[in-house]
């Protein structure tokens, strides 16, 4: 080899070498589950509650999550962004049922899925197992935005292509409703979300290039802003899905739905 040639050679990047840190890994998937709520209109811990039992337990849930709450992250507090649940995990919770659907879409896809937490962390880690990632989001209090922001910047660090963002209470969604967003989609970054009520909504899958605008929400809102500027721009697909517009927020409305499960084994 001349020396020209040697000198050409070293100059160009290796296999590994040069890859900028704020870019993506083609076809990498990461999966974010909303938990960091407070249930205040639930007056409990939501997403620990039993969805086989007529019983809801609510006083043994409150004492508890009362008796774990000084321990619990504080929101000026700077706990550790990463943990693992700690208590034995539970498919039958709120929470449970939603992580061990989209364990097998996942699993399906070859993606990452971690757990945004927030007001109730001990105990929502409580109802997962223990290999199950957690990221706290120290601004639970900021609204929903703030719990997105949290899982794109997660999905940024992780450097995934794609991102899925689902709620921990639509707790009529299944494993093939999350997959049926990734088949609806023509290209990786084309954004799919779900359509129901007149409104464009979560689940939904964002790409690498959204990150830097989920990564500054804040509020209630969520994503909707971005997701209707997204679909006007034309790069997002709205997917009719009315079973994401169940979700619970209040007592009445999970025992509602625990009747209507009773009534329909029988």
């Amino acid at each position: 080899m001349s020396r020209r040639a040697a000198r050409r050679q070293a100059g160009r990047p290796q296999r590994g070498d040069g890859v900028k840190p704020d870019t993506c890994i083609q076809g990498k998937v990461m999966i974010a589950l909303l938990a960091a709520g407070e249930s205040r209109r639930f007056g409990g811990v939501k997403l620990a509650q039993s969805l086989t039992n007529d019983d809801l337990a609510s006083d043994d849930l409150i004492a508890n999550d009362l008796a774990s709450a000084s321990s619990e992250p504080k929101p000026t507090e700077s706990k550790s962004i990463v943990a693992l649940s700690v208590a034995s995990p539970s498919q039958t919770t709120l929470i449970g049922h939603q992580f061990h659907a989209l364990s097998e879409v996942a699993a399906r896809l070859g993606a990452s899925l971690c757990v945004i937490t927030g007001a109730h962390h001990e105990t929502v880690a409580s109802c997962l197992p223990p290999s199950a990632k957690l990221v706290h989001n120290p601004d639970w209090q900021g609204g929903l935005g703030h719990s997105i922001a949290a899982a794109a910047k997660e999905a940024r660090a992780q450097r995934a292509e794609t991102l899925l963002i689902a709620l921990g209470d639509q707790l009529l969604l299944g494993a093939d409703d999350y997959l049926g967003l990734f088949r609806a989609r023509a290209r990786a970054n084309t954004r799919v979300c779900a359509y129901y009520e007149l409104t464009l909504g979560a689940p939904a899958l964002f790409h690498f290039d959204d990150y830097e605008a989920l990564s500054t929400l804040s509020g209630d809102r969520g994503a909707k802003a971005l997701l209707s500027r997204r679909y006007q721009q034309g790069s997002l697909i709205a997917m009719a899905m009315e079973d994401a517009s169940v979700d619970i927020d209040t007592r009445s409305q999970l025992m509602a739905y625990l009747a209507r499960s009773k009534a329909g084994a029988q």
